[in-house]
């Protein structure tokens, strides 16, 4: 049991983002937030869950070029933040800002298929390609966020020309 306790985030805690490559030499990674929210929340953190590493402190969060950089106190040479890569970090929901983050405005949007209510965003999968998980009257429905017949605005989530077969598959 003792070894699940850095796997699975603790209750109460939801995705802030991912890690990426190390940068430099002094145990610096990339961090892709979720959303625009998530991003800029990094900044403000003194420690986030990592995946497989349990909770650990932020030593310091850099903005260089287009990329986040975050050195983590779990992470002090380049083999040490090596080890991090791919990993997903997580936030307590007490430590979230009010500011709605992607993962809050995707959720509950209405769907529409062909202009038609059709459902709504159960759950947002964050993987390489991310998926929406829908409530429909076929059931749940997944479906990729990059998909060309997925258009995604703040207002709902339209969906267009599906592939033939696609909502009978999901069944």
């Amino acid at each position: 049991m003792n070894k699940l306790k850095n796997i699975i985030p603790p209750s109460g805690y939801v995705r802030l983002g991912k890690l990426g490559k190390t940068f430099q030499l002094s145990g610096g990674i990339r961090f892709y937030g979720l959303g625009v929210a998530e991003q800029k929340l990094i900044f403000e953190l003194e420690e986030v869950f990592i995946e497989d590493k349990g909770d650990s402190k932020i030593r310091e969060v850099r903005e260089v070029g287009a990329n986040t950089i975050v050195y983590f106190s779990v992470a002090k040479t380049p083999e040490e933040a090596k080890a991090l890569t791919n990993k997903t970090v997580y936030v307590s929901k007490e430590k979230l800002k009010h500011e709605a983050s992607f993962v809050d405005i995707i959720q509950n949007l209405e769907v529409f298929l062909d202009d038609k209510p059709f459902g709504s965003v159960k759950e947002l999968i964050r993987s390489n390609v991310d998926i929406l998980l829908v409530d429909s009257p076929f059931g749940e429905i997944m479906l990729p966020t990059n998909a060309p017949y997925v258009e995604i605005t703040e207002k709902d989530i339209r969906l267009r020309d599906l592939p033939s077969g696609l909502l009978e598959l999901n069944q």
